[in-house]
């Protein structure tokens, strides 16, 4: 599993509250080829955004009553500028879908 894997969710998880969906995005890539990388990564999280609209997590968690997304991107090599600036269009986009999304360097 891995950003390259886009029909696949990497990790997912509920809070205890139940109403917060945690997903996870594993990135491992290097960003010599910037364009491929910000394509991934750009088709995994439309993948993901997907998988929210569609309720696809009632599969796992039935008797929640998710009030939000957060969408966990964890980072083996530092983010470049780019990557940056894309992330935050993406976050003002789905904001009103109720997703939040969060960058990790491992």
């Amino acid at each position: 599993m891995s950003v390259l894997d886009r029909e696949v969710v990497d990790g997912i998880a509920l809070d205890e509250n139940k109403n917060e969906l945690r997903l996870l995005i594993t990135d491992h890539l290097d960003w010599s080829d910037e364009y491929s990388h910000l394509l991934a990564l750009q088709e995994k999280i439309n993948s993901y955004i997907g998988f929210c609209e569609g309720k696809e997590y009632n599969e796992f968690y039935k008797d929640a009553l998710i009030e939000y997304a957060i969408i966990e991107i964890h980072f083996k090599n530092e983010p470049i500028a780019n990557a940056m600036d894309f992330l935050k269009q993406v976050q003002q986009q789905v904001n009103e879908l109720g997703i939040a999304i969060e960058c990790h360097i491992s």
